[in-house]
């Protein structure tokens, strides 16, 4: 955690306008030990002060990660994140609680700083279940293009256009094997999958995937749901 901090000031998990979402994936043995380590982290002076959204995550179907939750703050501003991590470094309680309590129970598996380039939707913390689609992008502006008009014809036609979704990128802790996100937001497990289902038999779908063929390779699908908000 210290060593993230250092190097996230040095280059320097989506609510309402968030604009900046650092995920911490771990894989858990006890996941209830997590849930109480992250409500006494989020008790203290610093996690009441956190500028963000504090969710958990657990993974369902994870393709290739290893890690079996992921821990996410989104803030709405640089400010705020630089604040968030700022004042960890000066909270002594918050770093035993994270250091001591959550790492015990937890092995770390990645972290990445990532922000939005493009979504739909006022507020992913409505969404419980995302579907999330790693790819490798060569031609990114072309790609986006592509990418907003598939998105929005088909959230309208099988009628998520309510939902969050969008494209996003990691600006730190990138992962090489990919360049870019696609997340779709639903309410539970049964609409993401039927939803999903009825996407990949659609016309839209093998459309926009003709079109971006050359250009973009998917390396990974995993789908995250939600445990708990702090």
């Amino acid at each position: 955690m210290k060593n993230l901090i250092s190097s996230l000031l040095l280059l320097y998990t989506f609510s309402v306008n968030a604009q900046y979402c650092i995920f911490f994936d771990i894989k858990v043995d006890e996941p209830e030990m997590v849930v109480s380590a992250m409500t006494e982290l989020m008790n203290t002076d610093w996690g009441k002060g956190l500028e963000a959204t504090k969710s958990l995550f657990t993974y369902g179907p994870n393709g290739t990660n290893d890690a079996t939750h992921s821990i996410q703050f989104c803030f709405p501003n640089e400010a705020a994140f630089e604040n968030a991590f700022m004042s960890y470094g000066q909270s002594k309680e918050a770093q035993l609680i994270w250091e001591r309590k959550l790492q015990g129970y937890s092995e770390d598996i990645s972290q990445s700083l990532n922000t939005p380039i493009w979504y739909n939707g006022e507020d992913w913390a409505e969404d419980n279940v995302f579907m999330i689609y790693q790819i490798e992008v060569s031609n990114p502006s072309a790609y986006l293009k592509e990418f907003q008009t598939f998105s929005n014809k088909i959230s309208k036609k099988l009628g998520y256009e309510d939902n969050s979704y969008g494209l996003a990128i990691p600006i730190v802790g990138k992962n090489s094997d990919f360049s870019h996100f696609v997340w779709q937001g639903f309410p539970d497990i049964k609409s993401a999958l039927s939803k999903t289902k009825m996407m990949f038999s659609d016309p839209l779908f093998a459309e926009f995937s003709k079109k971006v063929s050359g250009i973009r390779k998917v390396v990974n699908t995993v789908m995250t749901i939600r445990v708990a908000d702090f």
